[in-house]
């Protein structure tokens, strides 16, 4: 079930006019500010001018200190270091920081991420095959390693110390390891705990050159890119640190990107980097080597300034592959689902021959477009499962651990392993559990009501104050009723958007055309959408007005 909900102003007018007028910059932008918390004249500051002097000192986080000190012991006595990581975004940025700034200190370090096949987070067989190809003295993790006990267990064993540095809910206890640096921890004193992987791994990095010689207000450029690319892609709350790191890497690609990004910008035709471009043009492509290619490769290719078109090529024929995987295997989805009629179920548990690195983007998409919690589940028996509104998916993942070989995540999403003789059990199971959970309300919220033809009077220029947008900083929304439509166009290669015609403007709807395929006149839609450039807007959802019944449909 979908709800549309207004969001409501906090503070008072005044002092709203106030600050309007002291930031010199619109009332509707300092109330859409207002509406999202942000209500002092230091808030509102620190929000519209981030600074490399509101980061935390890196010491505040547990276990900082000793994690620092040992690293500087392996720097100074050529130990052997190994870096391990994960294959999504988040884990192939964090490694790439840790990476370039163990290589500036001249350390003896190799970095290793997982392949798909060998499943998430640092394992015994996983430090088995560091051990065989490097024989570390000392590994650290980034973006995995908080509930890795019988790995911990294993290196310490073999004499092995290892630093965990990550970002995901600690499940059960701390783990039994050198160091364990975490801002969900239990016993937690630092002071924003929203960070992503890339994020520890920035900060340990920030740590490292606060305790040597070299001044890290110029050396944070070398890293911030990292940071901001894999706080976005990992979809964190761009609020605090987040939004500081986000805001400063977003201002270092446009004005001086590294020669990686500088070249990838060349092959893409980008020209400005905004929030939406990391998350729909950059992101996906390092995300498709982990998906169905090696994540290695990406992090390599992060890790220097010298690159070539063909390795980056590769990158971009990857994505493309990924993205006709991704269609093929949604389709095949979504006949299972209308075969079985799964769509009626509390949750849609859906098994087929998919690819492991893909079935989190066909859970994702199976949820946006049915308003329901899904799980897809691959040929190998690896699962990825997707929520909505406040339904959570790992608690009723968790009632059903009887059935599976492994599960992990939080009230969003999770990940499962399950042997598949076992899926119909689970199947039933899982739905029975979804039932003791609260009806997914989806509750979409907009900023106010705009009709198109009073869009040229807002004060779009000022929108970009408010960047980067993402998590917990969406782009602002607005909502238009009853608006006379005059044509849809179906468009894309795989024509899975559209494009509506109204009111002298043109309303892009990504990935969502085909629900309005069936339109062949004039008709009548409640929108919800936001603000774009050369006269476009981009929309959120949208719903048939009552009079919608004018046009002729076949």
């Amino acid at each position: 079930m979908k709800k549309w909900t207004e969001k409501t102003f906090q503070g008072s007018l005044a002092n709203l006019h106030y600050l309007s007028r002291t930031f010199n910059i619109d009332p509707f932008i300092m109330k859409i500010l207002f509406s999202r918390g942000i209500t002092s004249g230091n808030a509102v500051s620190k929000f519209l001018f981030p600074s490399i002097s509101d980061f935390h000192d890196p010491f505040l986080l547990n276990d900082m200190k000793p994690a620092i000190q040992r690293t500087i012991q392996a720097i100074r006595n050529n130990e052997t270091i190994v870096i391990f990581g994960d294959y999504d975004v988040d884990g192939i940025t964090s490694t790439s920081i840790m990476k370039k700034a163990l290589d500036f200190f001249k350390s003896n370090v190799h970095a290793e991420l997982p392949l798909r096949e060998h499943g998430y987070g640092i394992t015994v067989s996983a430090i088995e095959r560091l051990q065989s190809r490097y024989q570390p003295s000392l590994i650290i993790t980034v973006d995995n390693g908080s509930n890795a006990h019988e790995a911990m267990r294993y290196a310490k064993e073999q004499g092995i110390d290892v630093i965990v540095t990550d970002h995901h809910e600690i499940l059960d206890y701390h783990p039994s390891c050198y160091a364990f640096i975490n801002p969900k921890r239990s016993d937690n004193r630092y002071p924003f705990t929203e960070l992503s992987g890339a994020g520890v791994a920035f900060k340990f990095v920030h740590a490292l050159f606060s305790s040597s010689k070299y001044s890290w207000e110029k050396h944070i450029w070398d890293y911030v890119e990292l940071a901001c690319l894999g706080t976005i892609a990992d979809m964190m709350q761009l609020v605090g640190e987040n939004r500081i790191m986000a805001s400063l890497g977003i201002q270092k690609l446009n004005v001086s990107p590294s020669p990686v990004f500088q070249e990838l910008f060349h092959l893409l035709s980008i020209t400005k980097v905004e929030s939406e471009t990391i998350g729909f043009s950059l992101a996906p492509i390092f995300n498709s080597v982990g998906r169905i290619d090696d994540p290695n490769i990406a992090c390599s290719i992060l890790c220097t300034d010298d690159t070539t078109e063909t390795t980056l090529y590769h990158l971009i024929e990857t994505n493309k592959k990924r993205k006709w995987l991704t269609f093929e295997q949604t389709k095949l989805a979504e006949t299972i689902i209308l075969q079985k009629q799964l769509f009626a179920k509390p949750i849609i548990v859906v098994a087929g021959d998919f690819h492991d690195g893909i079935i989190g983007i066909i859970a994702a998409r199976i949820t946006n477009k049915y308003k329901k919690p899904s799980i897809v589940i691959s040929k190998n028996g690896k699962g990825s499962a997707r929520s909505v509104g406040q339904f959570s998916i790992i608690n009723t993942i968790e009632r059903c651990a009887e059935h599976l070989k492994s599960f992990g995540g939080h009230q969003g999403a999770a990940g499962l392993s399950i042997s598949l003789n076992k899926f119909d059990e689970f199947s039933k199971a899982i739905e029975r559990s979804a039932q003791l959970e609260s009806s997914p309300v989806v509750e979409l919220f907009y900023d106010e009501t705009i009709p198109f033809e009073k869009l040229p009077l807002f004060p779009l220029e000022e929108l970009s104050l408010l960047e980067p947008f993402g998590m917990a900083n969406p782009k602002p929304v607005f909502h238009c009723p009853n608006l006379y439509v005059e044509k849809v166009e179906i468009f894309g290669r795989y024509e899975k958007h559209a494009k509506i015609y109204a009111e002298k403007k043109e309303a892009l709807l990504f990935m969502e055309g085909l629900s309005l395929s069936h339109i062949n006149g004039p008709t009548h839609l409640d929108l919800l959408y936001s603000p774009s450039a050369r006269n476009q807007v981009i929309i959120q959802d949208f719903s048939f007005s009552a009079s919608s019944s004018l046009p002729t449909a076949l």
